[in-house]
């Protein structure tokens, strides 16, 4: 019963959130302006950019997830700095759950945002099926993108450069959607780069890539889970 009601506290709070009710609004605007200026820009150039599509798509997934990791580390490091991560040691709160909490719901918020910006934009008629699978696999660099944070920063002032390194970081899966053959692997250190892949997958085919769909999704999966556990590891060791 404890642990239930501290989920609808940690809930509510978050729904009072300026930073959390960013987190759902800049998706929803982002979505609007790919729908709508993208083919304005079709139109006063005078060419097609669909065969970018699946760049412009791939890049949603994995920007809105890290953007989402990022306010996730603030609140976290906000803990920090105000010692509550002491308290709920001595309190009857795991660690596990009290974090755990706060990533799945910028990881299930993050999931919401993405499937709905790749549906709105209206630039791929992929199936329901491969927004949600795409989406649930790119959203998990939100909690990824928020431990790793913590793990390398102290205060919410290193907390800043950080994001800066894993912003940098975001681009690798983007460039590796420009190569389709072995070369594409030199990005798959990158997490977002297995979901981005796998949209890819759906929206040209299985035949211009190197590996199908669900092995792009199946990789990413297993590969963000295990970084998840990892940076968890670390970021319990140094708090």
């Amino acid at each position: 019963m404890f642990y239930l009601t501290y989920a609808g506290y940690e809930l509510k709070k978050w729904v009072r959130d300026p930073f959390a009710r960013f987190m759902i609004a800049w998706p929803v605007v982002l979505a609007v302006i790919i729908r709508f200026a993208v083919p304005v820009a079709e139109e006063r150039f005078g060419m097609s950019f669909a065969p970018y599509y699946h760049v412009v798509l791939a890049s949603v997934a994995v920007l809105v997830s890290r953007v989402s990791g990022a306010i996730a580390a603030f609140s976290i490091l906000d803990d920090r700095d105000d010692n509550v991560l002491f308290s709920v040691k001595v309190a009857p709160l795991s660690l596990e759950f009290f974090i755990g909490l706060k990533l799945f719901l910028v990881y299930a918020g993050s999931v919401l945002a993405s499937a709905f910006a790749i549906w709105f934009s209206n630039l791929s008629r992929v199936s329901w099926g491969v927004i949600l699978s795409v989406s649930a696999v790119a959203a998990l660099g939100a909690p990824m993108a928020a431990l790793l944070i913590n793990v390398v920063a102290g205060n919410k002032v290193e907390g800043f450069a950080a994001i800066k390194g894993t912003g940098i970081s975001a681009v690798a899966p983007i460039v590796g959607l420009f190569f389709f053959d072995a070369k594409e692997f030199w990005f798959a250190v990158e997490p977002g780069f297995w979901p981005a892949k796998a949209l890819t997958a759906a929206i040209l085919g299985n035949d211009m890539m190197r590996l199908s769909y669900g092995t792009y999704l199946l990789c990413g999966l297993f590969y963000g889970l295990a970084l998840i556990l990892l940076l968890y590891r670390l970021f319990k060791q140094k708090v």
